[in-house]
């Protein structure tokens, strides 16, 4: 009976951590009257490209709340390769506050791979900041890692992920 007990203790703590979630979310609403801009995340992992696609997950999440949203997700990963993160940063505030928008909504990609094994578990984890361009500060930056089972996709778990993190949204 020992033995049954500590095998459904064990499985049952497998089960949970295999799945699990680490957010840092804080509170904030942001107007729906008032315009965003969204740019590329910036890549700190070593698969290409993860920057962008967590980006145009984040803006896709994004459409349904109905919000004034442009985008200055570029289609390749030039800008992490010749730029440092500053000099990036303040291009994209730059080139917001030409759009007359009032937050740029931005965010770093941590991880963005399979785990190796007979699942291939994927494993995402990223944070997305809003800056208030009137002042260039961060008003939100929430972090959430995440994995997931072998039978989705990473772009099922970023997916997700958006949708716990995206800050909410009121008329």
């Amino acid at each position: 009976m020992f033995q049954l007990s500590k095998f459904f203790l064990i499985f049952s703590t497998l089960f949970f951590v295999n799945c699990s979630s680490i957010v840092h979310k804080p509170t904030l609403t942001l107007s729906k009257s008032k315009t965003y801009v969204i740019s590329s995340f910036w890549n700190y992992t070593q698969t290409p490209m993860a920057g962008l696609k967590a980006a145009s997950i984040v803006e896709s999440v994004l459409s349904k709340e109905s919000i004034m949203l442009h985008s200055l997700i570029e289609g390749s990963e030039k800008s992490n390769l010749t730029k440092n993160k500053i000099n990036f940063l303040k291009e994209q505030i730059n080139l917001a506050k030409q759009l007359k928008a009032n937050y740029l909504i931005t965010g770093e990609v941590q991880e963005w791979r399979y785990k190796k094994g007979i699942d291939a578990q994927p494993v995402v984890s990223y944070s997305i900041k809003v800056i208030d361009l009137s002042n260039s500060r961060t008003i939100y930056n929430g972090v959430i890692a995440k994995s997931g089972w072998g039978d989705k996709s990473i772009g099922v778990v970023a997916q997700e992920i958006a949708q716990e993190i995206i800050p909410s949204f009121t008329d």
